[in-house]
């Protein structure tokens, strides 16, 4: 019976390890040269993978290691996801130099192909003029932009009973659907999107199952256990 426990142990945590590798990114952008461009680079290119939005990794910030990915200008930089059911978390590590000005987005895409379609689930506006970050596919919400520090921005994501909540800083921002027009259950990109702006930089960016949905697969190995004692 002890060895029993002890496989049954074994495979749960080998099917939480497995769930959590075939669904986890992760970049903390150190695998790149300063100064290049990171179109056509660990999964990374330019809106309708056209290099013309390119953006560039950067030694002038990082939260962790010396790269960041700096996003101003023409950048409209994304990364395709393949995310379906369940919930998902996703963090990013955002340094918004103070003195900065225009407007520049942090966006998460339900649905996403070059060259469409498109369905945009996440709108984070920076509006660095104003000094606010504001929930755009919420009711606009808003909250002061916090300058010269790194501040995550985190999305609890449960795409099976569609609804995101946006987190700035550590506090709540905004929770509404994750699609309010089809109800979609996935999440298909990331687009960090310059608009012009100035630069503004991120860094470790990390999509993950939430813990919660792991857990289940703990439980049910636990329940397994129950069952054959």
């Amino acid at each position: 019976m002890r060895n029993l426990r002890v496989v049954v142990v074994l495979l749960a945590i080998v099917s939480v390890s497995s769930v959590a590798s075939a669904n986890l990114f992760m970049d903390d952008f150190e695998s790149y040269a300063a100064f290049s461009a990171l179109h056509g680079q660990g999964g990374w290119k330019g809106w309708d993978n056209d290099p013309t939005w390119e953006a560039p990794a950067s030694n002038a910030q990082a939260y962790s290691g010396s790269i960041s990915a700096e996003i101003g200008g023409l950048a409209d930089l994304v990364h395709e996801l393949e995310f379906t059911g369940g919930n998902v978390e996703v963090s990013a590590m955002q340094y918004i130099p103070d003195g900065s000005t225009g407007y520049s987005y942090f966006i998460l895409l339900n649905e996403y192909s070059d060259l469409g379609p498109y369905d945009w689930s996440v709108q984070l506006g920076c509006d660095m003029d104003a000094g606010q970050i504001i929930s755009l596919n919420g009711v606009g919400e808003t909250a002061d932009i916090v300058y010269d520090k790194w501040v995550e921005l985190r999305f609890v994501i449960d795409l099976a009973a569609n609804t995101v909540d946006e987190y700035y800083d550590g506090n709540l921002l905004s929770s509404h659907a994750w699609d309010m027009l089809n109800y979609s259950d996935t999440l298909q990109c990331i687009d960090l999107f310059g608009n012009g702006a100035s630069p503004i930089y991120y860094d470790d960016i990390t999509v993950v199952p939430e813990p919660a949905t792991l857990s289940l697969l703990c439980l049910g190995g636990l329940a397994l256990l129950k069952r054959r004692a």
